[in-house]
């Protein structure tokens, strides 16, 4: 009796071992003591590592060790291939971020390259405004310095036109003494008069000479229509034929020499300048010089012979060729004003 239970279940236990899932006899395998001594399937070493996870002994038979490693095989390929699909995403994600970098990069330059045409049109417009407001400074420094250019010289001519003025008002402010008046532009200073001779050639009016010397020559006359006296003229001293001989005369107004004598002066009347020797006055002419009449507020400094000392009431001014001569003190020195007398 105990024989044939022990055989039904040994049969019992064959018919379900013969039935029994892969799986099952898997999970056997992978559970305890396994051929694998404990290590992990998925340690993190290649799934293609040549290593067998199995280590060739098979507790349930051959076949199903090989199943195992078919199996793992499988998994480790499908595990390849979502490694190598997210490397595709990671590569994929790449390439777009990379792609959208250069487009960040390339749009930040646009935008950079922008602002700079921007900036360099603001500075060009900057450089513009500026240009402009120096050319309208200059300009405007121009008009100024014209102006006061101008002012100035409208003042020169208005403070010329005062002195003249002030020239004539004093030339018509004449001194009255005990009812005589004269007029000149300097005040009276009395010193007595001198006769002066101007050398060893020079003769005083009214002098007599039998003959001439051979520098003597004759002078023309412009101003003498008549065809009166001939004149001669040497050294600063004008004849005139008389009786046997020849005469000193007063220099003939319009009479013209060419070359002066020495010793003569010079003085200025109203800008324009006078020659002054032996008593007679000249202006420059073409050619040479006229002899001219006294110019009124001419100065000289010696009066020939031959000058008459005319008493006004105090005050004394010498008569000479019909001009008036009034004393007076002209650089330190003594001198002679040639002045408007009307007695």
């Amino acid at each position: 009796m105990k024989i044939k239970i022990f055989l039904a279940v040994f049969i019992t236990a064959l018919i379900a071992i013969a039935f029994m899932p892969e799986d099952c006899s898997a999970q056997r395998m992978r559970g305890g003591r396994s051929g694998n001594s404990g290590r992990s399937y998925n340690s993190g070493r290649s799934y293609n590592s040549g290593r067998s996870y199995n280590s060739g002994r098979s507790i349930n038979g051959g076949n199903r060790s090989g199943n195992v490693n078919r199996g793992n095989y499988n998994r480790s390929n499908s595990n390849i291939r979502k490694s190598n699909t997210n490397r595709e995403s990671i590569n994929k994600g790449n390439t777009n971020k990379g792609n959208t970098n250069r487009e960040k990069v390339s749009s930040n330059d646009r935008t950079r390259d922008n602002t700079s045409r921007n900036d360099g049109n603001r500075e060009n417009t900057n450089r513009e405004d500026r240009q402009g407001k120096r050319d309208e400074n200059k300009t405007d420094r121009q008009d100024k310095r014209d102006q006061r250019q101008s002012d100035r010289q409208g003042d020169r001519d208005q403070r010329q036109s005062n002195r003249q003025d002030n020239i004539n008002d004093y030339y018509n402010n004449y001194n009255y003494y005990h009812g005589y008046y004269y007029g000149g532009y300097h005040p009276y200073y009395y010193h007595s008069y001198y006769p002066f001779g101007w050398g060893p050639y020079w003769y005083p009016v009214g002098f007599f000479l039998a003959a001439l010397t051979t520098t003597a020559i004759i002078v023309s006359n412009d101003d003498d229509d008549s065809g009166g006296d001939t004149y001669y003229y040497d050294q600063g001293v004008y004849y005139i034929q008389s009786g046997d001989g020849y005469k000193v005369v007063q220099a003939p107004e319009g009479s013209e020499i060419s070359t002066l004598p020495d010793g003569y002066t010079t003085t200025e009347v109203n800008g324009v300048t006078y020659y002054y020797y032996g008593g007679a006055f000249y202006s420059k002419a073409d050619g040479g010089y006229k002899v001219v009449s006294a110019p009124v507020g001419a100065i000289v400094y010696n009066l020939p012979e031959g000058g008459e000392e005319i008493d006004l009431e105090g005050n004394k001014i010498v008569k000479y060729n019909g001009a008036y001569y009034q004393p007076i003190m002209h650089n330190g020195k003594d001198a002679y004003e040639v002045v408007n007398y009307k007695g």
